[in-house]
């Protein structure tokens, strides 16, 4: 009898824990968004490096009890657009070559790139996030990006490992986020 209920009982805790994670992933989806408006990351952060219709179907997706949004005029859209860092398409696809092969694809697409616009921010990556700790990111990268995640073996803050993974694919060495020479915890991150 224990023996028929114990896969009911993983089966729970597997979707707890999946539960758990997409909500984190909304989080910071979420928190993206929010620092954006609030205008603590770069103005491109509001596009997530996405075309509009994109936007708008994944903020929908996302957050249905917004119900349907304006869109913003052409024009302006655009002009964040083009504000786009170069590295930026880069950084995504990187995360992307990483997925785990279990996480949906569009989840992995959307955390990918706020993450991506997270790292062009001037503050820790979590909090750029609207996390509430670095642990929640390692949690999102662990879920979504694994073999990425594996690969900080030096436990690099995670913002540092990304630009440092990104600088390696280019054969560029000590390759560093944009804004992390303005922290005041830059001589810890880059002794």
């Amino acid at each position: 009898m224990m023996a028929a209920s114990m896969p009911d009982n993983v089966n729970e805790a597997s979707a707890r824990v999946a539960a758990a994670n997409h909500a984190l992933l909304l989080r910071a989806v979420s928190g993206v968004l929010r620092n954006a408006q609030d205008g603590d990351l770069p103005l491109f952060a509001w596009t997530l490096g996405m075309s509009q219709p994109a936007l708008l179907g994944m903020i929908g997706q996302c957050f249905p009890e917004l119900g349907e949004l304006e869109a913003m005029p052409d024009p302006q859209y655009h002009r964040l657009a083009e504000a786009v860092p170069a590295d930026f398409p880069a950084l995504v696809a990187m995360l992307l070559e990483h997925q785990t092969d279990s996480a949906k694809e569009q989840h992995t697409d959307w955390l990918a790139r706020a993450i991506a616009v997270a790292c062009h921010g001037g503050r820790h990556l979590w909090e750029d996030m609207g996390l509430g700790c670095r642990d929640d990111v390692s949690r999102l990268l662990n879920t979504y990006f694994q073999p990425l995640y594996r690969r900080n073996s030096r436990h690099l803050r995670w913002k540092r490992f990304l630009f440092a993974e990104l600088g390696a694919s280019r054969g560029m060495s000590d390759y560093q986020p944009p804004s992390c020479g303005k922290c005041a915890q830059y001589p810890i991150c880059f002794p």
